[in-house]
């Protein structure tokens, strides 16, 4: 069982504060870029965690993704289908 800690946290907040920054900062419609982006700054941050004995901040991460996820289907929809 994970328990939210302030390693889970840092790690689930990654995601989706990339995947909303994109998304004020240049559209809705960009902001899957954010999760694009999150998949490569989220692979490097679990193996950083695990390497550092942090379970807890790479559970997080993995979390955190699946919610950037969520947050980028429309735009994905948006961009790429519509």
């Amino acid at each position: 069982m994970t328990t939210v800690d302030s390693d889970w946290i840092s790690g689930f907040m990654i995601g989706p504060v990339a995947t909303l920054t994109v998304a004020i900062s240049l559209s809705w419609k960009a902001a899957w870029i954010g999760m694009v982006c999150d998949l490569i700054i989220g692979f490097f941050l679990i193996l950083i965690a695990l390497g550092y004995d942090r379970p807890n901040m790479a559970k997080g991460t993995l979390a955190g993704f699946f919610v950037a996820l969520l947050i980028s289907i429309h735009p994905l929809w948006l961009t790429f289908f519509a």
